[in-house]
C-alpha cells in the first residue's frame, strides 16, 4: 500500500493543509470551473436529470452496486478533520475485500467506498468566534481583508480546494450537499438566507472576496454551488444538509432546485421544526415500501451534544459536533447502530 509520501494526490492534500494559505487568484478560479463543469455533467446513473435536463438535486445510488458508504458532518473550515477523513484507516469489517490499513483516500483511489459531505465548508463556528470579532471591526474600519478575516480564509479557501480537488478526482466517489452556509454571494434568493451567526460572516466573507478576488472568481464560485446537489440516496440511508421540513416525492428531490422552499427546507430546518412523520414519508417514497425498517436519515447543520442525537422514532440521526471529527459508517445491508458506527477520524 503506497504511503502519503508515494501517492501524488495525498500528497497534494498534505501540502495543500501544510502551506494552509490563500489560493492564487489563477489557480482558485480554473479549479472552481474545472469543479463546476464536473458538477454540471454528472452522469445520470446516480445523479439523474430534472425534467429540464440538468442534473438533478438527488444523488440516487439505489440502483447501483452498493458500497460502504461514510458520512462527514460539517466541516466549517477545518481543513485538518478533512485531511484526518482522507487519512483515517477503515476498519477491516467496513471494507472486507481491502487489505488492514486501508486508509478513505485508498478506498477512493481503488473505487470501493462512496464519501459524502454534507455541506458547510466556510465559515469557521465557534472555536474562532473571538476572530469574527475582530474580522468585523477590521471591516466597520474600512478594512475588508484584514489580518483576522485573511486567517479564516486561509482555512476555509484550503478546505473549499481539498474538496475540489477531491470532487474532481473522484467524481462519482466523492460527493459535496449544498448546505445553508454554501451562499458565497450572502444572496437572499432560491432557498438562500444572509448568514450571520457570531457577527456578520456572510457580509464578512463577501467583501473579502470582492476585495481580494473580485468578480470573476465570486461568480465561478457560486457556479459550483448551484450545482451541488441537496440530498443523497442509498438502500440504507438518505442524506441531506439539514433534517427535511417536509415530506418530499423522489421526483421532487431531484427538481428541488426549482423551488425555493424546498431548497430551504433541506438546509435551514431547526432542531424540532420538522413536520412529524416526514422523514418516514421521504424513506417510503425514495427507497420503497418498508424501507423505514432498516433505513436511517442522516444530516448534520445543527450542533449536537455528543456523537449524535435522534428525532423521527429513531428514524433521523444528526452527527455535527463541532468539537469532534466524527463520520458515520454506513455498511450495505447493514442496520446503522449510531453507538458503533459513528467514528472518529482523531489519530491516537
Amino acid at each position: 500500500m503506497k504511503t502519503a509520501a508515494e501517492d501524488p494526490f495525498s500528497s497534494k492534500m498534505h501540502t495543500l493543509y501544510a502551506h494552509q494559505q490563500l489560493p492564487e487568484h489563477n489557480d482558485l478560479f480554473r479549479l472552481a470551473d474545472r469543479t463546476a463543469d464536473v458538477l454540471e455533467n454528472e452522469d445520470s446513473s446516480y445523479r439523474p436529470y430534472t425534467d429540464a435536463g440538468f442534473p438533478g438535486a438527488l444523488l440516487d445510488f439505489t440502483r447501483l452496486l452498493p458500497l460502504p458508504l461514510i458520512v462527514v458532518p460539517d466541516l466549517h473550515a477545518r481543513d485538518y478533520f478533512l485531511l484526518n477523513v482522507l487519512d483515517f484507516c477503515l476498519p477491516p469489517s467496513f471494507i472486507p475485500a481491502v487489505p488492514a490499513g486501508c486508509t478513505v483516500l485508498t478506498a477512493l483511489e481503488q473505487g470501493t467506498v462512496r464519501v459524502v459531505c454534507v455541506g458547510d465548508v466556510l465559515h469557521a463556528e465557534r472555536r474562532a468566534q473571538e476572530r469574527w470579532y475582530h474580522a468585523l471591526a477590521e471591516l466597520e474600519n474600512g478594512d475588508p481583508a484584514g489580518e483576522a478575516i485573511t486567517e479564516e480564509m486561509e482555512e476555509g479557501l484550503t478546505l473549499f480546494s481539498m474538496i475540489m480537488e477531491c470532487k474532481c478526482r473522484f467524481p462519482a466517489h466523492f460527493h459535496l450537499l449544498k448546505g445553508n452556509h454554501e451562499n458565497i454571494l450572502n444572496r437572499r434568493k432560491g432557498g438562500d438566507y444572509p448568514f450571520r451567526k457570531f457577527a456578520a460572516e456572510g457580509t464578512q466573507v463577501r467583501a473579502f472576496m470582492d476585495a481580494k478576488y473580485g468578480n470573476d472568481v465570486l461568480h465561478v464560485i457560486s457556479c459550483v454551488e448551484d450545482a451541488l446537489p441537496l440530498a443523497a440516496a442509498f438502500p440504507d440511508c438518505l442524506i441531506s444538509h439539514a433534517e427535511p421540513r417536509r415530506a418530499f416525492t423522489r421526483r421532487q428531490l431531484i427538481n428541488a432546485r426549482s423551488s425555493s422552499e424546498a431548497v430551504a427546507s433541506l438546509i435551514w430546518t431547526e432542531n424540532d421544526a420538522a413536520e412529524e412523520g416526514g422523514v418516514k414519508a421521504i424513506m417510503e417514497q425514495v427507497l420503497g415500501p418498508g424501507a423505514s425498517s432498516h433505513a436511517v436519515y442522516l444530516a448534520g447543520h445543527r450542533p449536537v451534544l455528543g456523537n449524535y442525537a435522534v428525532r423521527q422514532n429513531g428514524l433521523f440521526i444528526q452527527i455535527h459536533n463541532t468539537e469532534l471529527q466524527n463520520i458515520a459508517l454506513v455498511t450495505p445491508g447493514k442496520k446503522f447502530d449510531p453507538e458503533q458506527d459513528i467514528v472518529s477520524v482523531v489519530q491516537d
